[in-house]
């Protein structure tokens, strides 16, 4: 999820089972995700399962499966003109403005991954702003909605990917009226209003494929 992006197509396949495993990181994935087709009423489209995704269209598909300690997830995209991402989310991974404790970063390493086009693998976070243990608000495992809570949009690169305490991360909706761009060194410091203290995290990561290009790509964590 580069955006938070899904909506359920005709001939897609969404399937629910159980999964247990761990990222390369390691941290365990709370949900398989994927951004597909467009906009629900809420503006975007995303969608989360805690077993298998598959969605297709005649110009995008994507798909994720856990196997034991694995995760595998694929996109492609021909021209569609809407985002396209395919990847996970580990929930509470660390807590950001809370004093000597706080979350300073983190890393990703795929196990193997395969990129072509536009496609490239990419690692955002999720802050659980309002507190209320849940990220976000969701419509039958579909995104609704912020809740209260924000998302950095963080870095995406053609391997491993970090986020340290000076990577730029775009926040959405902010991090202070009119400022978007920030590091989770302000956020630590308590220089983002919308990031109150003691704050949990979830981390996203997958392969994305920006809407309108050619792309695809696969990986396994």
């Amino acid at each position: 999820m580069r955006r938070l992006v899904l909506a359920l197509a005709a001939t897609a396949i969404l399937t629910a089972t159980s999964i247990s495993l761990v990222a390369a990181a390691p941290l365990p994935a709370s949900y398989l995700n994927a951004n597909f087709g467009p906009p629900n009423a809420s503006g975007i489209a995303f969608y989360r399962s805690s077993g298998t995704i598959k969605l297709e269209s005649p110009t995008a598909s994507v798909s994720a499966k856990a196997s034991g300690f694995e995760v595998d997830f694929s996109a492609s995209a021909q021209n569609d003109p809407n985002e396209t991402s395919a990847g996970f989310s580990s929930y509470d991974v660390g807590t950001v403005n809370a004093g000597p404790g706080s979350m300073n970063g983190l890393s990703v390493a795929p196990r193997t991954l395969l990129l072509s086009g536009s496609a490239h693998f990419a690692m955002n976070l999720w802050f659980d702003s309002d507190h209320d243990g849940e990220y976000f608000v969701w419509d039958h495992n579909q995104f609704a909605g912020l809740g209260g809570d924000v998302y950095a949009i963080g870095p995406s690169d053609t391997g491993s990917v970090t986020i340290d305490q000076t990577t730029p991360l775009f926040l959405i909706p902010n991090c202070t009226i009119g400022v978007n761009v920030t590091t989770l060194a302000v956020i630590n410091a308590g220089g983002c209003t919308s990031i109150p203290p003691n704050t949990n995290v979830a981390r996203w990561v997958g392969i994305d494929i920006p809407g309108g290009t050619d792309g695809s790509g696969s990986a396994r964590l």
